[in-house]
């Protein structure tokens, strides 16, 4: 079982019990990085055309999709979708990947369809899969500290406390192999969600 070291922020036995439920809760956010590097192999896949029903969609008009605000508002496109090898076009095949803000009206983009509406496939679309599949090796870091200490997070305290105790078991691992676990996944992650994304950004 690893055992908490001192920080500034406390002695590690001011915290709660160790229980199964603490690392229950590390499993279920170990599951959520899993299902994001799970859906960025999906689009990897579609991308690269293993999958999906691939094509070109010739832009036609592009406008902001209102979501409570400025801030908020998402940029979205629709034309015509025409599948490679063939079959009936698809008409108001609305777009609204990644990059939809710098599409222009008349360009040709290259799109899978994805449920009901449809994203990049090529380069920019394997880049956003790799960046999802970073993203989630770097959230998966957040499960070690509960995995290893099994801390109850439901006895967490309100405000200031609760962002203390979650400080104090964050750091607290720090020297132990879980604590290398956790910065193994954590640096590997964001240098790779970093990469991918400036190699998305100056793709084309």
């Amino acid at each position: 079982m690893t055992e908490l070291r001192e920080t500034v922020l406390g002695d590690p036995a001011q915290l709660p019990e160790r229980s199964v439920g603490g690392r229950l809760f590390g499993a279920l956010l170990l599951l959520v990085a899993l299902g994001i590097c799970a859906a960025g192999v999906n689009m990897m896949l579609t991308a690269a055309g293993v999958q999906g029903v691939q094509g070109t969609l010739t832009v036609e008009r592009c406008w902001k999709q209102d979501r409570s605000g400025k801030a908020f508002d998402e940029p979205r496109c629709s034309g015509t979708f025409l599948p490679d090898g063939g079959g009936e076009p698809v008409e108001n095949a609305e777009y609204r990947g990644g990059g939809a803000a710098d599409v222009a009206v008349g360009q040709k983009l290259d799109v899978h369809e994805d449920g009901a509406t449809y994203k990049l496939s090529g380069g920019k679309g394997l880049a956003q899969g790799v960046m999802a599949v970073f993203g989630g090796l770097a959230f998966s870091a957040l499960s070690v500290p509960f995995l290893a200490t099994g801390i109850q997070p439901r006895w967490f305290g309100r405000g200031e406390n609760r962002t203390r105790v979650l400080a104090m078991v964050t750091f607290g691992i720090k020297g132990t192999a879980a604590g290398r676990v956790r910065n193994a996944l954590l640096l590997v992650g964001l240098a790779g969600l970093l990469v991918s994304y400036f190699t998305y950004a100056t793709m084309s």
